[in-house]
């Protein structure tokens, strides 16, 4: 079978042959599409001062909440850049749950995720349709730590049972499940 190599062209149009500099465009091309303007005001903040301050958020997660997380995790998905599917982690849930937490409680303390932990590696997918060398016609697949999605996902539990109890769903949009 014959291998080839779809050529990428620079914002300008241009050919770019050297594959370092197709990176480069990469970058670039995401960088764009995925940086935005911060559209919060100084006023806006300045709001936040009226809302009572909800303690029971600085409490470390118990054991028993980052194992239901960790059962519910979906098997099947592609791990991030540490290499770890979520089926290792289920698995090894028994011995790997107190070292885990362990983990997670020290990220609470220092109020820090590793750097490993929040970073994603992104797949280009061509879309099937337009010019292969233009960066607009594929899709970018944020492959992110499967740890990474269980931390994220005990915080966002907390919160919603706290918007739930504290915000009325007249004065909110109601939760997906």
């Amino acid at each position: 079978t014959k291998k080839w190599r779809v050529l990428l062209k620079s914002a300008t149009g241009e050919n770019i042959q050297d594959k370092g500099k197709q990176m480069d465009r990469w970058v670039e091309h995401y960088s764009e599409v995925y940086s935005r303007q911060n559209t919060i005001t100084e006023a806006a903040l300045n709001t936040v001062d009226g809302f009572p301050v909800e303690t029971e958020l600085d409490e470390k997660p118990p054991m028993e909440e980052l194992k239901k997380v960790i059962e519910s995790l979906s098997t099947g998905k592609a791990p991030g850049k540490d290499g770890i599917p979520p089926e290792v982690i289920k698995c090894g849930i028994n011995v790997l749950l107190e070292h885990l937490h362990d983990l997670l409680c020290q990220c609470w303390d220092e109020g820090a995720v590793p750097q490993d932990m929040r970073d994603a590696n992104i797949v280009t997918l061509y879309k099937n349709k337009g010019d292969r060398s233009n960066c607009n016609n594929y899709r970018g697949i944020s492959l992110l730590s499967v740890m990474g999605k269980v931390f994220a996902r005990v915080i966002l539990n907390r919160l919603q049972k706290l918007a739930d109890r504290v915000y009325p769903v007249t004065v909110r949009v109601p939760s997906r499940k």
